[in-house]
């Protein structure tokens, strides 16, 4: 019979508990960690939404402008068909008053007055953009987002872009 000796090696109970503790799929977060997550989610919304917002605004202007063309069409249509002037009202050419994507109505103007000013030489129709308001002058700060036809439909799109 012989003795083999065999090394033994004892760990303390301590050390092998921090071990398992310390696998990589036992791990939880530290409350640091979860704060400092919470901070970069936090910036990067900040940073989104601006971002959203103008591109939600884009959207819509596109739609209007959309709109405002198909308005048009309307509006040709009808002149074709009847054989008259333009139509002095949208209940003549059969159809609820528009709204825009801001939800306010579309104007639209025939030149029966020589007391105003008209963009155009057959009719005006825009829309008052996201502020929902106009101003007589196309140059005023609050004209600035409105949506106009103008050069008898030549250009449809912002005022702003228009002026310069």
């Amino acid at each position: 019979m012989s003795h083999e000796k065999t090394a033994t090696c004892s760990i303390p109970a301590s050390t092998t508990r921090k071990l398992a503790l310390h696998s990589l799929g036992d791990r939880g977060f530290t409350l640091i960690e979860l704060i400092v997550v919470t901070a970069i989610l936090g910036v990067l919304a900040l940073l989104a939404f601006p971002a959203y917002d103008q591109i939600k605004n884009k959207a819509r202007e596109v739609t209007c402008m959309t709109e405002i063309r198909d308005l048009e069409r309307i509006i040709s249509a009808y002149v074709i068909d009847k054989g008259a002037i333009n139509p002095g009202n949208w209940v003549q050419l059969g159809i609820a008053t528009p709204v825009d994507p801001w939800g306010h109505a579309y104007e639209y103007k025939v030149p029966f007055r020589k007391d105003v000013t008209f963009i155009n030489g057959d009719y005006d129709l825009y829309s008052n953009g996201a502020d929902g308001v106009s101003a007589q002058d196309i140059d005023d700060a609050n004209s600035l987002d409105d949506l106009v036809r103008s050069g008898d439909g030549g250009f449809v799109g912002l005022v702003s872009n228009m002026l310069f």
